[in-house]
């Protein structure tokens, strides 16, 4: 029998209704007998006290306040997001300044932190509101499917730095964590345009209360990226084009109930090959039921089916279940502690043409963990934290990753915090089944290849200061062992297997002053030094990455009379020694209007003085990031 994965058929029927899924968001509408627009509170209107308080959850997977979380997060806001122009997840990751972000075509981001980044970067865990969505194939992130209307996003918590313990295997070197708006806080309808000189997009979302009670929202988008030029001059005939739907369901079932999903599909322009193309499904559930005695118990649980065909490259049919427990309690008034298990397994089958093979073709992974994690107040200003998690894998079985952090607050307004930790990224489909060609003449997996390891090291200091100044400081020092690495065999090909060692080490630091009641700047850079070596003379590099050795930012956000804004953003990126990319500087501006209390106008100038830039790849195939002016308009009702 050919193969078949539990949920073939069912994706069967999406790529069938897939034109209908469009027009979810309207029929959804209808549902809904009266619309309540839910009051907004924009961050714009916070001081910097409340912005330090914002309650996070990416740290110690309970909520708790910026101020007092004991490692490096950075949060983009649903203002930072509206004020920055940006069109696109990876975009907006662009504001974080412990992330590397470079664009290597029009469809192509590279994105990782503190090193190691690549097209392949493999350290790195990101989460759409619980959902992972890495994939196993080589333990990244296809930066291509997670097209998020960007409307609906509450915050984005970036943790640079080991969270193996809270997220598991692949948080090795930091944590994308992307929480979108309940129901209540999206009602009513959206309609948001935006076309340039580089892109078009569009999208329409609409959100009510049920006669039932409890409150959905539902939405289209779609976007069109032109083609980009390669460094050499001529187009690179990567024209981008994608459209997703959606819906969330927020009820209230002795408990929160959520249940949302998304539908998605995208096409590449091929220069070579037939056009390439992307689709897929999620469907997510959680539920947290009311228990007595402030205990908390979460449930949560999806599917995830994703399909990627590029000609003459490969194809892959990828789905994955994943099913989770988390139970919070509070044994003693200075203790509360979260354990909990969860199960995760993926059918993954690859298409293989005949000069790059996974063997076998088809494949079924499982990860299953347990965790637990004592959170003590050892008095009123020092705050320990002791984390351990057991995950088993399909290939080297169980590994360990434990971490320790200790908080003390000096003052009301003022942290210092260290931490230490171990973290592991577990092999992947490209580590142990990649053959060039099938015979491995050149290139084979590595059937022993084991999980790179971390230990890590960390030290910061995150203050507020006159109530108009807040800063955090972070020196982090990674010791990394079975690092990839090609190995040379007898027969003359190579073979993937553990031969890097060595360590990065560096500093990030980041603030945001308020200046006037309608002046607030921001700022922010990464400087960084690797030390990596080969443990033989004869190895190549397999999975070192390339990174700048630094990178800063600064935004000013002003708002002047008449509803009006304006937003600066300057970046400087270091260059890329590795490949050759040149450092670059981009000055991005965004002048946006009020037009009344239900609709924005903006018009936003990208990389204005520079005409076009690399940021990755090597000379002869990378594209090069233009001029680019975008017109946006958001409509509320």
């Amino acid at each position: 029998m050919p193969y078949s994965s539990p949920s073939t058929r069912v994706a069967r029927y999406v790529r069938t209704l897939w034109p209908p899924t469009l027009l979810v968001a309207v029929t959804l509408s209808s549902l809904a007998q009266s619309a309540t627009t839910a009051p907004e509170i924009s961050l714009a209107d916070l001081s910097l006290e409340e912005l330090s308080d914002i309650q996070v959850t990416s740290v110690s997977r309970d909520g708790e306040k910026l101020s007092d979380a004991a490692a490096s997060i950075f949060v983009i806001s649903a203002e930072d997001i509206r004020r920055s122009g940006a069109r696109s997840l990876p975009e907006v990751l662009r504001l974080a300044p412990n992330l590397q972000v470079a664009q290597r075509d029009a469809q192509t981001y590279v994105i990782s932190a503190r090193g190691f980044n690549s097209t392949t970067a493999n350290k790195l865990q990101v989460l759409i509101d619980g959902r992972i969505i890495y994939t196993p194939l080589f333990s990244g992130v296809f930066w291509d499917e997670p097209a998020v209307l960007l409307e609906d996003i509450e915050r984005i918590e970036v943790i640079s730095g080991p969270a193996s313990t809270s997220w598991g295997s692949n948080a090795v070197n930091g944590v994308i964590n992307i929480i979108t708006l309940p129901s209540a806080q999206s009602q009513g309808g959206l309609v948001s345009l935006g076309g340039g000189n580089s892109a078009q997009d569009a999208a329409y979302r609409y959100g009510g209360t049920l006669d039932s009670g409890g409150q959905y929202r539902a939405y289209a988008k779609a976007s069109h990226d032109n083609e980009t030029l390669l460094e050499s001059g001529p187009g690179a005939d990567d024209n981008w084009s994608s459209s997703q739907a959606g819906f969330r369901l927020d009820l209230d079932a002795k408990g929160d109930l959520r249940v949302q999903g998304d539908a998605y599909r995208g096409r590449l322009d091929n220069a070579d090959a037939d056009d390439a193309s992307i689709s897929g499904f999620n469907l997510l559930t959680s539920w947290k039921p009311q228990l007595a005695g402030g205990e908390q118990l979460t449930l949560s649980a999806y599917l995830d089916h994703r399909e990627r065909d590029f000609p003459d490259s490969y194809s892959e049919t990828l789905d994955i279940l994943d099913l989770e427990m988390q139970h919070t309690l509070q044994p003693t008034a200075r203790q509360q502690l979260i354990w909990g298990m969860g199960y995760r397994t993926a059918w993954d089958e690859v298409g293989n043409p005949s000069n790059l093979v996974f063997l076998p073709a088809d494949k079924r992974l499982s990860w299953s963990n347990l965790f637990i994690q004592d959170k003590i107040e050892l008095n009123d200003a020092l705050r320990l934290t002791l984390a351990g998690r057991l995950e088993h894998n399909s290939y080297t079985g169980w590994e360990a990753m434990p971490s320790a952090r200790i908080a003390w607050l000096l003052s009301d307004d003022r942290l210092l915090w260290a931490a230490v930790s171990r973290a592991v990224r577990t092999p992947s489909r490209l580590d142990r089944e990649l053959y060039a060609p099938a015979d491995g003449s050149l290139l084979a997996g590595g059937p022993e290849f084991n999980s790179e390891i971390l230990n890590a090291f960390e030290i910061g200091y995150r203050a507020r200061q006159a109530g108009n100044l807040n800063y955090n400081l972070t020196l982090f020092y990674h010791d990394y062992d079975d690092i990839r690495s090609l190995n040379p065999t007898p027969g003359g090909a190579f073979e993937i297997g553990n031969g890097i060692k060595g360590s990065i080490h560096g500093l990030e630091v980041w603030g945001v002053a308020q200046l006037t009641d309608n002046w607030r700047i921001n700022a922010g850079g990464l400087l960084m030094d690797r030390d990596l070596e080969f443990k033989s003379s004869n190895f190549m590099d397999g999975g070192s990455g390339n990174d700048p050795n630094y990178q800063w930012r600064i935004g000013s956000h002003i708002d002047l009379a008449n509803d009006t804004e304006f937003d600066l953003n300057l970046r400087r990126v270091g260059e890329l020694s590795d490949s050759g990319a040149p450092g670059y500087t981009a000055v991005d501006i965004r002048l946006g209007w009020r037009l009344g209390e239900s609709t924005d106008v903006s018009l936003s100038g990208f990389n204005l003085f520079d005409s076009r830039h690399p940021e990755y790849g090597s000379s002869a195939s990378r594209s090069e990031v233009g001029r680019n002016v975008l017109l946006k308009l958001v409509h509320r009702y």
